[in-house]
């Protein structure tokens, strides 16, 4: 392996004796991974090892990619981390194409410094480079090199999606790395599923998620069950996803459809660039016709969609995570009882079921485990078992959900959580499992009929219904941490 000195990767030395929390000045949670040392290939003991330093600041969060030569590394270390060279799936040629996406308007913004600051310079020390930008297609076939798409509208990811479908062959493959929330995956995931009809599982696009959207909730839950070397703290999501992005596996991407009713809207913000006359730019908000969406994640109507739909103004997401808080607390004080009716059902129609009210606080349809790192909607749910799971309850205060959330980030204590209403009926978080999930809605105020997949809001019709139903077939393959398929 060739390592290119830039200003972004910096090398110090340092010894490591066995059961040190400290190898030199890398610590354990941050290393991404381990070479051979290129420097010194007289002592055979000295490894490069590639890390990641995350620290926050006024300015925002700071990334250091650092390659530190290291003696005496710790045999569990080394077991761990010793890469064996350049993944296949990040290994451009006539059989494969090699892709990485940035998304600008992922979470904070952060997409871009990330790519700039890491992945670019730590992809140049194994000699990838990116193609330049006027590069004939054909040109993506040239080894250790990759096509690079930085976002220029809230369109990009899909478009890009829809380019990769129609350009693909049998005989190519397709590695896309992307820089992104979990908006980026759904894009793809929509914009790829359409036309892939004939394609065969092994050569559908492979996505490896770099998380920089808010809650990242797929990358959590994908790897949730991942162990640490023993001793060694929790590595953060950025260099858990690097560890995974060089020596990770392929999956096929559990996903699921929702089918809407004729008269539903996606409904997306808008930011103009003039404001009014006080100087203001306001959020508007603009609607196109939709009939069915794809989701790896979750289908949502009550408090959550409500949640996403009123906390995704740009003035709300300059605030990252800290948004959902801060929209939280009004509708909370609202506690407003959606009016609908949800039945649940197996595709080979063995079971068929109706839930007993028709006024209801959360309705949540979902084939992960988790909706951010710490919060476990679905404790049951294992990465890449494609389960959909419903959790749901009634009407309750705006302290009771708020009670039921926070239990929520312990661990998933919400589910099986009882009481007793001022009438003495006893009222329960409801979990199902099921196959298909129906929400009809009857609530005549548009505001209350936004229902949310993967981030994506749509307004139904007075009426009108979401039905949401697991998928048979992949149309993506994700890249996930050995352990998950070992």
């Amino acid at each position: 392996m060739s390592v290119n000195n830039s200003d972004d990767i910096s090398a110090d030395t340092g010894t490591a004796t066995a059961g040190s929390s400290i190898l030199g000045s890398v610590k354990p949670e941050n290393i991404i991974f381990i070479s051979k040392s290129s420097q010194d290939t007289s002592k055979p003991d000295t490894h490069d090892i590639f890390s990641l330093e995350e620290e926050a600041s006024e300015q925002g969060p700071a990334f250091k990619l650092s390659r530190t030569p290291v003696t005496n590394v710790p045999q569990p270390l080394l077991d761990e981390f010793l890469t064996g060279g350049l993944p296949e799936y990040l290994q451009s040629g006539p059989s494969r194409h090699v892709h990485v996406v940035v998304s600008t308007g992922s979470g904070t913004g952060l997409s871009l410094k990330f790519y700039n600051s890491i992945l670019q310079p730590v992809l140049e020390s194994w000699g990838v480079r990116p193609l330049d930008p006027s590069a004939d297609t054909a040109d993506r076939s040239k080894p250790n090199t990759y096509n690079l798409v930085v976002t220029q509208s809230a369109d990009s990811v899909r478009d890009f999606a829809r380019n990769l479908g129609r350009a693909s062959q049998d005989a190519v493959q397709h590695t896309v790395v992307l820089l992104s929330g979990d908006g980026g995956v759904v894009e793809m995931l929509n914009g790829k599923a359409p036309g892939d009809g004939s394609s065969r599982e092994p050569n559908l696009p492979l996505i490896a998620i770099l998380p920089l959207g808010t809650g990242n909730a797929l990358f959590y839950s994908l790897h949730k069950s991942v162990t640490t070397v023993a001793g060694t703290p929790e590595p953060s999501g950025l260099v858990q996803s690097l560890r995974t992005l060089f020596d990770g596996k392929a999956a096929p991407l559990p996903s699921f459809r929702a089918d809407f009713t004729p008269g539903s809207r996606i409904i997306s913000y808008t930011n103009p660039d003039k404001g009014d006359s006080s100087g203001t730019a306001e959020a508007e908000s603009h609607a196109d016709a939709v009939s069915h969406l794809y989701g790896a994640i979750v289908a949502s109507y009550g408090f959550h969609s409500q949640l996403v739909w009123e906390s995704d103004t740009p003035e709300y997401r300059k605030h990252g995570d800290k948004r959902f808080g801060m929209v939280a607390q009004e509708l909370l004080k609202e506690s407003h009882a959606y009016n609908a009716s949800v039945e649940l059902a197996r595709k080979d129609g063995s079971r068929r079921q109706k839930l007993d009210r028709d006024r209801h606080a959360y309705i949540l349809a979902t084939v992960v485990s988790n909706l951010e790192k710490t919060f476990t909607i679905s404790p049951s749910s294992r990465p890449l078992d494609g389960k959909l799971r419903l959790v749901h309850f009634g009407v309750v205060s705006g302290e009771k959900t708020m009670e039921i959330m926070m239990a929520a980030y312990g661990g998933g204590k919400h589910i099986g959580m009882k009481w007793t209403t001022e009438e003495g009926v006893e009222e329960k978080v409801g979990y199902d499992e099921t196959d298909v999930v129906k929400i009809t809605t009857r609530e005549e105020d548009a505001r209350w009929r936004k229902v949310c997949i993967d981030g994506t809001i749509v307004e139904l019709p007075q009426g009108g219904s979401m039905t949401v139903q697991t998928e048979d077939k992949p149309h993506l393959q994700v890249l996930v941490d050995k352990s998950v398929i070992a």
